[in-house]
């Protein structure tokens, strides 16, 4: 959750989603009462109704909340409301609005009674959240960014102040500056406990530190390398630009829940009662308090059955209120197909259970 700005004399906080993680923290800290402010679209009539035209207007909004859900078939979720603010010359004020909040939008949620700490906590942090180093490297200079939900923040920079060309010093400067930017970068790692490196500079510099790097990094943490035009903050920031943060990201949240569904199978194979899967017994456990760490197909979020989504929300709530680790997995991800097939959800339990019938060595 990228958060844009902080009122709490007023009760506002601005945010823009960026992952289905956070749609779905948006979903438990909106609540009836709330104002909701964003920009959307809405279908505006010109002329007496039934004879004049209309027409889809986009305008800001803001909206007294009365409930919120997640839209069938979709990753949005649905805010409905009374219209409090916007354009007078629609006469939109009064009357009811959904607005379809997606990842990357941006809205201002205003609590009128003040933001409760926990509630804030929730969009300030999820926990340990998935993470890269994003390394851009030239000839001139480096710079080390870790990349996180929250955005991007460079932890180390410098020259690398190397001979002319025709030097014959230059190559052992080179080695030695390689070195130093890949010990950096591995201390950087070892610190901010990464799921993934992404080494990025113009020619071949970038694979000369991967090479360096890639023995000094621990076996679970993936290394790519890629192409911007400039080393730096400057370089980093076009990676940000041309969205491989958002997509190392996206990789390291898919690589994460491997790491998960790997456990659940350890624990599966050797303490069964560590473990639930199916919505039926994951809700069982998760009434109990018992629920250490959920891996939610996202499918679940926006499943056609109304029952089935009411249940997936009633476990996401039960789990949040007992702080357990929730993450979401696509079906796209190699994890996300076994957590399918054990019925869309599973959890790693605090303490054995015996549930659905299951024996307890």
């Amino acid at each position: 959750m990228k958060i844009l700005s902080k009122d709490l004399k007023r009760g506002s906080v601005k945010v823009v989603p960026e992952t289905t993680d956070d749609i779905w923290v948006l979903h438990t800290v909106i609540q009836p009462g709330d104002l909701v402010r964003a920009r959307t679209v809405r279908e505006v009539h010109f002329g007496e109704r039934g004879s004049g035209r209309s027409s889809r207007v986009p305008m800001t909004l803001t909206i007294r909340v009365e409930k919120t859900e997640f839209q069938a078939f979709t990753t949005r979720l649905r805010v409905r409301g009374v219209v409090v603010e916007g354009p007078e010359k629609y006469g939109v004020l009064g009357k009811y609005h959904t607005m379809s909040i997606d990842v990357g939008r941006e809205l201002e949620i205003v609590k009128p009674k003040g933001w409760p700490r926990s509630l804030l906590e929730k969009l300030e942090s999820r926990g340990p959240q998935p993470a890269a180093v994003i390394v851009a490297v030239d000839y001139d200079e480096y710079a080390v960014a870790v990349a996180r939900g929250q955005g991007v923040r460079v932890v180390a920079e410098g020259g690398l102040h190397l001979p002319g060309k025709d030097d014959p010093s230059r190559e052992d400067a080179l080695r030695e500056s390689v070195a130093v930017i890949a010990k950096t970068v591995a201390g950087v790692v070892e610190r901010e406990n990464p799921l993934l490196v992404v080494v990025a500079g113009p020619g071949s510099l970038k694979d000369i530190v991967a090479e360096r790097l890639h023995p000094l990094l621990p076996s679970r943490v993936k290394l790519y390398t890629d192409n911007v035009s400039m080393g730096g903050h400057a370089g980093v920031l076009e990676e940000v630009r041309r969205g491989v943060m958002r997509s190392a990201l996206r990789e390291a949240a898919a690589i994460q829940a491997e790491r998960l569904m790997e456990e659940f199978e350890r624990l599966l194979a050797k303490e069964p009662c560590r473990v639930a899967y199916t919505l039926d017994q994951v809700l069982e456990a998760a009434s109990m308090g018992a629920v250490e760490k959920l891996l939610v197909l996202d499918e679940m979020l926006h499943h056609p059955d109304p029952e089935v989504r009411r249940r997936v929300d009633e476990l996401l709530r039960l789990a949040d209120s007992t702080r357990a680790e929730i993450h979401f997995v696509s079906a796209e991800a190699p994890a996300g197909a076994r957590v399918k097939s054990l019925g869309g959800v599973v959890a790693i339990l605090r303490y054995a259970l015996q549930l659905g019938g299951k024996a307890c060595a």
